[in-house]
């Protein structure tokens, strides 16, 4: 039979792990609006970019209203975050083939694993992979499973059905601003053709 996350843990359950996935959506968005090649900007770029303000994201959340759940345990290079205690990472790329960094424990995690030996979950880590479309934005993200750094279960978050993620307003909001009509017109022109984001030297890219 097919586990599911909260199998693993009660503490992973759909509603966390989507709300993360949506807070890496947010990271790479604003990447991908800030994207620019006319000073520069390329794919390596775009994916460090999205790495950051995705772990930014996450951050800035942890603890605070809703996210109560949310910490993070390393801020650093190898950014790593826990719901409800139980540590994860994420990365970039096919969630049934995370990258070789991506499949090592952390100091943490192998922490965890010396002094709980005989829980179930012991030799397990959990990981999202995300995957994104030719803009570098989020297309999907998925939960993933590793033992012996294969993925025992990889399962797609179900993103298409959850509810939007509510964000965080400072306490002065800026007063709105009247925009002019939209224009109308053909817009295929304007896409740009970067292509698939190349791998970064960033964990987690």
């Amino acid at each position: 039979m097919k586990m599911l996350p909260w199998d693993y843990h009660p503490e992973l359950t759909v509603e966390r792990l989507v709300k993360v996935a949506q807070l890496l959506a947010l990271g790479r968005g604003s990447a991908v609006d800030r994207f620019d090649p006319t000073i520069g900007d390329d794919n390596w770029t775009l994916g460090v970019c999205a790495y950051n303000y995705g772990c930014f994201q996450i951050a800035k959340a942890a603890g605070t209203l809703g996210f109560e759940w949310l910490r993070v345990i390393d801020p650093g290079k190898h950014f790593q975050f826990s719901i409800g205690g139980v540590p994860m990472r994420f990365w970039r790329g096919d969630p049934a083939e995370p990258t070789a960094k991506i499949s090592i424990a952390t100091p943490f995690e192998q922490l965890l694993l010396d002094l709980e030996p005989d829980i179930p979950t012991a030799g397990m880590l959990f990981r999202i992979g995300v995957t994104t479309d030719m803009d570098g934005a989020l297309l999907g993200a998925s939960f993933v499973a590793l033992r012996n750094d294969q993925p025992e279960v990889v399962w797609p978050l179900p993103l298409a059905e959850a509810e939007p993620l509510i964000a965080l307003l400072d306490e002065e909001r800026p007063e709105g601003i009247e925009l002019s009509s939209p224009s109308v017109g053909d817009h295929r022109d304007d896409q740009d053709e970067r292509g698939d984001e190349i791998a970064s030297s960033s964990d987690g890219v």
